[in-house]
């Protein structure tokens, strides 16, 4: 029951802050019945290496019925006993042994939460994707009246001898290309819908997406579930290496064994027995085996091996921060650029309001600049969820103190 409450408040904290006023579960039932699984799978596998230093206790039960073929004795023997070869001491292997347990449960419970967090990323990354195509779906359609003020405006030069074909044959290149494009938005929208649904039963519409904020690239580093999911591979190498030397050192078994035994013979009962009897002693013991120091050799190199990447993978999530950090700056600026562009924009569509209303210029030119202004005001809100998206990402790399394990 406990692991069970630890597992519902792991992925009610890793799911729910995605949903404002509601209190369902986020993702699937089969989803978080998977999970649920894999916690109770880690945490069967701790109490097994936890304990598998212990050796078993072996019960013992016989009845023989014995014939000498020379003296014709007849003897039954039965026999009832408990007995342990239980090791004392491993030259530190016991001790490996169970901090072993601990490491691997830590490695397996960071790998799960790691493996919860990609999955909410990748939850909210189609949410944010999804609304981010709403957008320039709207953008799209106001492209496309734009397009069709375009090709009457071009259309009319060309049968006034204005122009030649080609300006008109380009509008309608331009409207196509944009109808090609509004159709492969529609398509992504399902798209997204789709990749929802694998997750979770709630309509992708229906899902709210908390606002994420950029963390400090040092927290960042010190949570990052990579960073910590191969710092605890690394020690949970350090613990098998250790293990694997202590295999071929000393070792102090305690042997014991103790029961009840009942011997009747036929022919002479005197000789007949019925009682307890035990024995126990003490065994060192230590292995000479040829391949020892390769062995021994090749779980040091792993362990090496595994802190070279653990010190790559801090590396990586160095640069990943950066590039990050770079990509939404690159976002802000161009939502700066595109606001200077609203202001000119502003400035265009007062003077063109007052030439309309004078006569000196036609409708459509006023059509054209209020969609472009539009457009360009809806590039601002696809550049914020832009942000968002980047900052989400580096947001479900790292283990957040609430969801420790």
């Amino acid at each position: 029951m406990k692991s069970q409450s630890t597992f519902v408040t792991l992925i009610s904290l890793l799911w729910f802050t995605s949903v404002q006023g509601n209190d369902r579960l986020l993702f699937s039932p089969e989803k978080q019945n998977y999970f649920q699984q894999q916690q109770h799978q880690i945490n069967a596998a701790y109490e097994k290496l936890h304990y598998d230093w212990l050796s078993p206790i072996n019960l013992k039960a016989s009845s023989i019925y014995e014939k000498s073929a020379s003296y014709g004795a007849k003897d039954t023997r039965q026999s009832l006993s408990a007995g342990i070869a239980q090791d004392l001491f491993r030259s530190g292997g016991i001790t490996y042994a169970i901090d072993y347990a601990h490491a691997k449960k830590e490695s397996d419970s960071l790998a799960l939460g790691k493996e919860i967090a990609g999955i909410s990323q990748q939850l909210m990354n189609a949410v944010l994707t999804y609304r981010k195509n709403e957008i320039a779906l709207k953008q799209s359609d106001l492209k496309l009246k734009n397009a069709q003020i375009e090709i009457f405006l071009k259309r009319k030069q060309y049968e006034a001898g204005d122009i030649d074909i080609t300006f008109l044959n380009n509008a309608l290149m331009n409207q196509s290309n944009e109808l090609k494009n509004n159709t492969s938005l529609r398509y992504a929208l399902a798209q997204q819908k789709f990749e929802a649904a694998k997750l979770t039963d709630l309509p992708i519409d229906s899902l709210s997406v908390p606002v994420y904020t950029l963390t400090q690239k040092e927290t960042f580093l010190d949570q990052g579930w990579n960073i910590r999911y191969a710092k605890a591979l690394a020690g949970s190498a350090a613990q098998q290496y250790g293990q694997t030397k202590s295999s071929y050192l000393p070792k102090l078994t305690l042997i014991a064994d103790a029961g009840y035994q009942r011997f009747d013979s036929r022919t002479t009962p005197s000789a007949d027995y019925r009682g307890n009897f035990y024995d126990a002693g003490l065994q060192l013991s230590m292995p000479l085996a040829y391949n020892a120091s390769a062995t021994s050799q090749e779980a040091q190199a792993a362990y090496l091996k595994q802190q070279a990447q653990s010190a790559d993978t801090k590396r990586q999530m160095d640069a990943l921060y950066d590039q990050t950090v770079a990509l939404v700056e690159s976002y802000k600026q161009t939502i700066s650029i595109t606001q200077n562009n609203l202001n000119y924009y502003d400035e265009l569509l007062g003077a063109t309001q007052a030439a309309v209303k004078a006569g000196y210029k036609a409708g459509y030119d006023l059509q054209t600049l209020q969609n472009t202004r539009a457009i360009e005001e809806l590039e601002i809100q696809i550049n914020e969820i832009n942000i968002q998206i980047q900052l989400s990402q580096l947001h479900y790399q790292m283990q957040h103190p609430q969801e420790s394990l």
